[in-house]
């Protein structure tokens, strides 16, 4: 509007509370500019008979999405709310109207900020909205929707049968049943994630996510949303991928060490065992100096394995300490003697100390607290030429009751850029190829494992050529009240007198011949009565001839045998098989596996098999002795009470 119009227009608009600031004036020409400010109310002097209605009508495509208020000569027949005559605007309720049409544009005005802000977050939340009517076997694809899917309104799906078809053919029959549940009674809002082909022929992934809807007239709407997921979801299968590749290295990694522990434990029984037998039979020095020096490479390739073992069971489990009753003496006694006696092997002073104020009694995992001095004190001797190796044993009552071991030696001592090295896998002080002393580098790796599930701590002091002090830290239980005196013990250094199988009988499984020699030459020197089967499926045989022969079908006496010796590794029928086989046919004595397996999970696999215990190879003789003691005693037990009971 002209200057002068606008002269009288603006006062009514200041006196309904508008800010001057916010009031543009401009001419009719200029509707372009003006319409760049967004107005929420636009007001048009049309009252000059000379206005161009041509441009007025071109403008008002602009001005549509606002209100739009006209000036129009006193001889116009409009009766719109929005049309004023100056007549009217100067009138004493002019005003009045003119806060209604204010109220109602602040609230369009508002309206059209929720409208951007809701494109603006559809747009940059790419989200493409969706609608399903039953009735109208139609489905309707917000424009944006429609650019994600790449359509263009001709390619549109025309029904929702063709939509269904652009769904992909894998998650089309679980999609139509979401849609089925969404148009029954009472179904509650749907996330679902699916494949749809866009015009190109991609198929891309689609989180969709709605509600159904009952309207006000026709039957109930599907209302919905669809979000892109496809990188998600390729990234998710990427996890899943590489997962399955982690699991399946896993497993060949464990089938590996499996094998690797069958194949090495097997020969070593062997070795060790005849190496122990030509010990008990040799007079001349050299030839027992020979045996002893089979025996202690053979233990060394033994502890090799075990450390492979042992740090690979640490990578899976997460075992918790058992704590039994022992004492300092329990804990030492084996462990001490084993390693003075090498120390002097090799001129070396082994001194040990123990605090007086040690509690006689004491709970601790004694079995990891062996395995850890053991290594420690193996280190030790190993590293120190000459000098000595000493182990000193404190008590420390606060802040928990704590056994502190302290192993010192005079020995080579680690370098101090290697010292926090040493307890990484595979790391030694000294790895380079002209070391001194062999060894694989995992003992203080698996050392740390071993301290960390006793919740106790380990650190090293250490000069080069001066030696080095380790101090290891083990939290202990006291019980309460202690005992005024106890000597319990859980080692000794007296060897057991070995026992006596004589009248029992043992049907020893096993396909190595070097392995079936040993056994039956150990168990027969001991007064037991040996018959050997090559693999699971004679030894079947055998026991259901004899059963036969004695015409005993239900029975447990099985004149033949009192206990079944399993190899669980065997061609044919293997120990696995065979115990199942065995225990289904109501053999009730005992089967004790003997396996060269000593990983997670292989002795609760014999057991689930139907062992009754599960022994690992090699077996000392004195342990193989009263095994099969034990058991040949239970065995005739289990024979008195079916006889009793027949």
């Amino acid at each position: 509007m002209s200057a002068s119009a606008a002269e009288q227009v603006i006062p009514r608009l200041l006196a309904c509370g508008v800010s001057e600031h916010s009031i543009v004036v401009g001419e009719l020409g200029q509707w372009q500019k003006l319409a760049k400010h967004a107005p929420g109310l636009w007001i048009w002097d049309l009252s000059d008979p000379g206005t161009d209605v041509t441009n007025w009508e071109a403008a008002r495509g602009c001005a549509d999405r606002c209100l739009t208020v006209r000036i129009v000569p006193g001889t116009s027949t409009d009766n719109s709310c929005y049309t004023f005559k100056w007549d009217e605007l100067t009138s004493a309720d002019a005003e009045s109207h003119l806060r209604l049409i204010l109220s109602e544009a602040k609230l369009l005005h508002a309206q059209r900020a929720r409208e951007h802000w809701y494109r603006m977050a559809v747009m940059e939340g790419n989200i493409g909205l969706w609608w399903w009517d039953q009735e109208l076997n139609f489905v309707h694809l917000s424009e944006h929707f429609q650019q994600m899917l790449n359509l263009t309104p001709d390619t549109l799906p025309p029904d929702s049968q063709q939509w269904l078809e652009m769904i992909h053919p894998a998650d089309r029959a679980a999609f139509s049943v979401m849609i089925e549940k969404q148009f029954g009674q009472h179904a509650a809002p749907f996330h679902h994630e699916c494949r749809i082909k866009r015009k190109d022929g991609e198929y891309r992934w689609y989180a969709l996510s709605g509600h159904c809807q009952p309207l006000d007239q026709g039957g109930p709407r599907i209302l919905g949303a669809a979000i892109d997921v496809t990188e998600k979801k390729e990234a998710e299968l990427k996890l899943s991928q590489a997962t399955q590749q982690a699991q399946s290295a896993n497993r060949a990694k464990t089938e590996f060490l499996t094998n690797m522990s069958h194949n090495l434990r097997t020969p070593l029984t062997a070795v060790l065992g005849f190496a122990e037998m030509l010990n008990d039979f040799s007079a001349d020095q050299t030839a027992r100096d020979a045996v002893q020096s089979i025996r202690e490479n053979s233990q060394h390739l033994m502890r090799l394995l075990d450390d492979i073992l042992e740090l690979s069971r640490g990578e899976h489990e997460q075992p918790s300490p058992k704590l039994s009753k022992t004492s300092i003496d329990g804990l030492l006694c084996d462990t001490v003697e084993t390693f003075h006696v090498k120390a002097l092997q090799k001129d070396l002073a082994f001194t040990v100390f123990t605090d007086p104020q040690i509690p006689p009694v004491l709970y601790a995992d004694a079995s990891r607290v062996r395995q850890i001095l053991g290594r420690l004190l193996e280190n030790a001797i190993k590293f120190t030429d000459e000098g000595e190796v000493s182990i000193e044993v404190n008590y420390l009552p606060k802040p928990v009751p704590t056994l502190e071991f302290i192993i010192a030696d005079t020995g080579t001592g680690i370098p101090a850029d290697h010292v926090h090295a040493i307890f990484d896998p595979f790391q030694q002080g000294d790895n380079s190829t002209s070391r001194n002393h062999a060894g694989s580098g995992l003992g203080l790796s698996i050392c740390q494992r071993q301290i960390k599930i006793l919740n106790g701590s380990l650190s090293v002091e250490s000069q080069v050529k001066i030696g080095s002090r380790f101090s290891l830290r083990l939290p202990i239980e006291i019980p309460s009240p202690a005992p005024a005196s106890a000597s319990d013990r859980d080692g000794s250094s007296e060897k057991p007198q070995l026992p006596s199988l004589a009248g029992y009988r043992y049907l020893l499984v096993e396909d190595g011949i070097d392995n079936q020699r040993l056994i039956k030459a150990l168990l027969q020197k001991a007064g037991a009565v040996v018959a050997i089967a090559e693999n699971g499926q004679i030894a079947l045989d055998w026991i259901s001839e004899a059963r036969r022969d004695a015409e005993e079908y239900s029975t447990d006496s099985d004149p033949n045998v009192d206990v079944v010796i399993m190899d669980m590794q065997m061609p044919v029928l293997d120990g696995y098989q065979a115990t199942q086989a065995l225990r289904q046919m109501g053999f009730h004595k005992p089967i004790v596996a003997l396996t060269a397996h000593a990983l997670q999970g292989d002795r609760e696999r014999c057991l689930e098999a139907g062992c009754d215990d599960y022994f690992t190879k090699p077996i000392t003789r004195e342990n193989l002795l009263q095994m099969a003691q034990q058991y040949a005693q239970q065995a005739r037990q289990i024979a008195s009470d079916v006889l009793s009971t027949s």
